[in-house]
């Protein structure tokens, strides 16, 4: 028997094997369950939908999308969509906490100036 006859049958085998894993990539269910949860807790602050309403959307319409994808067993779309929801609803979180902290820093600097004005006129001239 020569050499190529029993090279086809095992490339023939070990292309089908791969394109069998390929195929049945497992169910992204963590990934759903944490962008579920990320985009289920941002929403649900009220600061993020006035503060940050593009980004929530976008995450609640990638999460949408995700579970279509599930539903037709699109495992790589739905692992990828369900990856940006969350990274989308993590956007949200971060401009809401820095439009927070851009509040307190400016009502700190206004009692920093009112305590400067107060030592001024305290002051002895």
């Amino acid at each position: 028997m020569q050499p190529s006859a029993l090279f086809r049958p095992a490339a023939a085998a070990l292309a089908l094997g791969l394109l069998a894993a390929c195929a049945s990539a497992p169910a992204p269910t963590e990934q759903m369950a944490l962008a579920r949860t990320t985009v289920t807790r941002v929403a649900a602050a009220p600061a993020t939908a006035a503060t940050a309403p593009a980004d929530l959307q976008r995450a609640q319409e990638k999460l949408i999308q995700a579970e279509k994808a599930m539903a037709q067993q699109d495992y790589r779309m739905a692992r990828r969509l369900a990856a940006e929801a969350e990274v989308d609803a993590r956007v949200a979180e971060t401009r809401t906490d820095a439009a927070r902290n851009a509040t307190n820093l400016a009502q700190v600097q206004d009692s920093i100036r009112a305590l400067q004005d107060e030592i001024q006129r305290r002051s002895p001239r």
